[in-house]
């Protein structure tokens, strides 16, 4: 039962009913919405006037659903999706837009996506502005369906059905080591690769990685000394040191244009990986969602092949 002498309901305060269920909180859904909290409150409390419920109370673990909300939800989203789909029908130019384009990844696909497509959104959207955040450890599902985050790029992850996604390019391993390092050569020998010491980009910490359980399976072990959380740390560490490390070949392709590095081939047979694109499927006829993808694609993608949805792949996330 809605109150019938409260005007109409409007879209921005469905938005709101939206971000605060997606995010958990109304300071999280005001910056999710590019609004102030004091905005959000005042939305929130229309929604409740309207709907004659609390709508969301405070708890624990931030602002909790009532159970009419709950039963609220899927048809406001879906409300939202039509709303967003009737928009994305009306000539779409980028040059007249105003928006921040959030994206998440890892540092090292931060590293080599960041000139080119800061000159593209330069370019062709000059209001724009691209914020890039680090990958969380949910790969960002809740904020690509909040739209505080607009794409996630990472490797070999199996996304959830309620997001879209498409490869952007395979990469193999190699080792990369400073210029003039003792074991510097085309290929590396097995007996070579032990006897160095490594280092390991690992964003969580971990000590064992995928080379380690290759490396187990054959009965043999490295000895790792340094992990570190970021891409960009490798080339302090490697130019000072014997240390070498192992990793995606168009990352150390990226760091030799900067740094006196060299690049060997490994002795261990790793699988390639993929790198895919991931969006929320309420954004997937977005206007400025897919002319964003698009940049990315043009950017990024090691092949000719039109922007569509690839087929989810299990395979284990490299470190």
């Amino acid at each position: 039962m809605t109150n019938k002498n409260t005007p109409n309901i409007r879209l921005q305060e469905l938005m709101v009913f939206h971000a605060i269920l997606s995010n958990g909180s109304i300071t999280a859904a005001a910056e999710a919405l590019g609004i102030s909290q004091s905005s959000v409150s005042k939305q929130l409390k229309n929604l409740r006037h309207y709907f004659v419920d609390e709508l969301f109370v405070r708890s624990g673990q931030g602002m909790a659903p009532t159970s009419k909300a709950l039963v609220l939800a899927p048809r406001i989203t879906a409300l939202i999706g039509s709303f967003e789909e009737l928009h994305g029908e009306i000539d779409f130019d980028p040059g007249y837009i105003e928006r921040n384009f959030v994206i998440s990844t890892s540092d090292e696909v931060q590293h080599y996506l960041l000139p080119e497509l800061v000159a593209r959104i330069s370019s062709e959207s000059p209001k724009s502005k691209v914020t890039f955040k680090v990958l969380d450890r949910d790969y960002a599902t809740k904020q690509l369906e909040s739209g505080s985050v607009d794409l996630a790029i990472t490797l070999n992850w199996q996304a959830p059905e309620h997001l879209k996604q498409t490869r952007l390019f395979r990469d193999d391993f190699v080792i990369i080591h400073r210029d003039g390092h003792p074991l510097q050569g085309e290929k590396m020998t097995m007996r070579q690769y032990l006897s160095a010491t490594h280092m390991m980009v690992s964003p969580l910490g971990h000590a064992h990685g995928p080379v380690d359980e290759i490396l187990a399976s054959l009965g043999k072990k490295r000895h790792v000394s340094l992990i570190v959380p970021y891409f960009m740390q490798v080339a302090d560490a490697l130019l000072n040191s014997d240390l070498i490390v192992t990793l995606q070949r168009r990352a150390c392709t990226e760091l030799m244009k900067n740094f006196p590095l060299s690049i060997s081939e490994s002795p261990i047979k790793m699988r390639p990986v993929n790198y895919f694109m991931f969006w929320h499927k309420r954004y997937d006829k977005d206007s400025t969602n897919r002319w964003l993808r698009q940049v990315c694609c043009d950017v990024m993608r090691d092949d000719q092949e039109t922007l569509t949805t690839a087929p989810q792949q299990k395979i284990r996330l490299s470190q």
